[in-house]
């Protein structure tokens, strides 16, 4: 008698399974949570940026000294005439972050074509979350 009754709930339950077996979002869901880097970055000599400049920040796992790095979150800036500080703010999934691993952030300004004039030649370790990083670029000799 009772799996009689245990029927009607399991159709119901079935029903709401996709066609791969996986089971339906639910509506109401809640989107993955988010974490936000800000921070400046700047150089200390007393050199203007192209007005076409561009900085790139990126959120690197560098855990691994024999591979290359994976590129956790990664935002571009175009200047339009800014000059150093550049304040940056970048949103990454907190998820990605393993505790136990090295998390790092850099930076690079290139011009408009790609050459690269400043670049953090330091590693620094991402900060915890709601703390700002303050990126130091070095001048790219060539």
């Amino acid at each position: 008698m009772r799996s009689l009754m245990l029927l009607p709930a399991l159709a119901i339950l079935s029903a709401c399974q996709s066609t791969d077996g996986s089971a339906q979002p639910d509506r109401g869901e809640v989107p993955a949570a988010r974490a936000t880097l800000t921070g400046t970055a700047t150089y200390r000599q007393r050199i203007a940026l192209p007005d076409d400049a561009v900085l790139n920040v990126k959120i690197s796992d560098v855990s691994l000294a024999d591979a290359p790095s994976v590129t956790i979150a990664e935002t571009e800036i175009n200047t339009a005439g800014r000059q150093v500080p550049i304040a940056f703010s970048l949103d990454y999934d907190p998820t990605k972050i393993i505790p136990r691993r090295i998390y790092a952030v850099s930076a690079r300004i290139t011009d408009s074509s790609g050459k690269l004039l400043w670049i953090t030649d330091t590693r620094v370790n991402l900060p915890p979350q709601g703390s700002p990083a303050h990126l130091t670029l070095v001048q790219v000799q060539r």
